[in-house]
């Protein structure tokens, strides 16, 4: 999993609120599964999927490989455990349900991943996973601010680069998803398709959405007060009064946790 989201104030200033919104749209349709009990919130970043969960009325429990992450905001978060997503440091069994949101495009190996989140969930446990239905750019706002930081210097880093066209592609396809999902020894999953509008749709959200990426947070957190101002308005500019709102589509794979676990040879 990576652990380069350096600069949790970027990420939550502008794509937490959008990751919320989605988190919300994917988990409502499975809140029974999480109301009143504890769930393990894998990959958890900055809370945002925490958030929906506990309005949902779920006990979170929050798991990411960077501290940083976890840390923000902390006196507000829940319970949170610094840790690997393929290699959860949590018992077999103990949590009732699990949400990996966003997350199964971070790993090299998500069937491990998968099979992680059916251990740590008691048999019969919902586990809900969450991706991008595709790869790629996402809005007009993503060519225009790329092209701005590229003209500053800015250049994707390799892991990044890794992610979006390596590990994301990998994970997009329903099918894929399904078999997967079986390899890693969970029962009756299902893939289910969600276009989701965000809400985001000013010039000033839409560019502080993409500027918080994890690939360039940290390029532009270090940037000079007045050059980042500049940059900000120049994107603004550039996508016009009235830029295209925020639609993104997601898959959501639903599965039950089992009681027989994967061999560690299969």
């Amino acid at each position: 999993m990576s652990t380069h989201y350096a600069r949790p104030e970027v990420w939550a200033a502008g794509c937490d609120p959008v990751y919320e919104v989605l988190s919300e749209a994917a988990l409502a349709p499975h809140a029974s599964s999480l109301t009143g009990r504890r769930v393990l919130d894998l990959g958890a970043g900055t809370g945002a999927t925490s958030r929906v969960v506990a309005a949902l009325g779920g006990v979170p429990v929050a798991v990411d490989a960077s501290w940083p992450m976890l840390h923000h905001d902390r006196r507000s978060r829940p319970p949170a455990i610094a840790g690997d997503a393929c290699l959860v440091p949590v018992g077999d069994d103990a949590v009732a349900a699990t949400v990996a949101a966003f997350v199964l495009s971070h790993v090299v190996d998500p069937v491990t991943l998968l099979s992680e989140a059916g251990r740590v969930t008691a048999p019969g446990g919902m586990v809900v996973v969450v991706s991008f239905a595709a790869a790629g750019a996402r809005s007009a706002a993503h060519k225009i601010v790329d092209d701005l930081l590229r003209h500053r210097g800015w250049v994707p880093p390799e892991w990044f680069q890794r992610v979006k066209e390596e590990l994301e592609p990998a994970v997009t396809d329903p099918q894929s998803l399904l078999s997967m999902a079986l390899a890693a020894g969970l029962r009756s999953p299902d893939v289910t398709t969600l276009v989701v509008d965000t809400g985001i749709s000013t010039p000033d959200d839409l560019v502080a959405w993409r500027l918080g990426s994890a690939g360039s947070a940290s390029f532009v957190a270090a940037m000079p007060e007045a050059d980042r101002r500049r940059l900000q308005a120049e994107a603004v500019e550039a996508l016009g009064p009235v830029p295209e709102p925020l639609v993104l589509e997601l898959r959501v794979l639903s599965s039950l946790a089992g009681a027989v676990r994967p061999s560690a040879s299969t």
